[in-house]
């Protein structure tokens, strides 16, 4: 089981890290100079700089848990069998030539995910 860091040392680690880029030292010379594992100080570099990263990224939006679709019956011949039409939000209009409401559902949710070429087809 990994071990979790203790947040008290993250401000240490960051103060070290900022010492050492103000030092005009290498790394190296650095952690000689401090009496700190290399290796140490360049995982814990590494840490901070994707904690900051992290911290910096766009929360992404949550996932809708609805999706408007809009479904009609669709004008058919006596001889064919009544399709299915779902206008979807992502532009997409789904005709499907069935009955099958559980394959028609199937086909509305992956379509619904795709994404759309916004210049082509789709």
């Amino acid at each position: 089981m990994p071990r979790t860091s203790d947040p008290k040392v993250h401000p240490l680690w960051r103060e070290r890290v900022r010492r050492q880029a103000q030092s005009g030292l290498t790394i190296a010379q650095f952690c000689a100079q401090e009496r700190l594992s290399a290796k140490l100080f360049y995982a814990w570099k590494r840490r901070l700089q994707l904690i900051e990263f992290e911290d910096r990224r766009p929360a992404l939006p949550a996932p809708a848990a609805f999706l408007p679709v809009t479904v009609r019956l669709a004008e058919r011949a006596a001889h064919e069998p009544l399709p299915i039409e779902a206008d979807l939000p992502n532009g997409v209009r789904l005709r499907i030539p069935t009955t099958n409401a559980g394959l028609a559902c199937r086909l509305v949710r992956a379509v619904a995910g795709a994404r759309t070429n916004p210049g082509g087809s789709r």
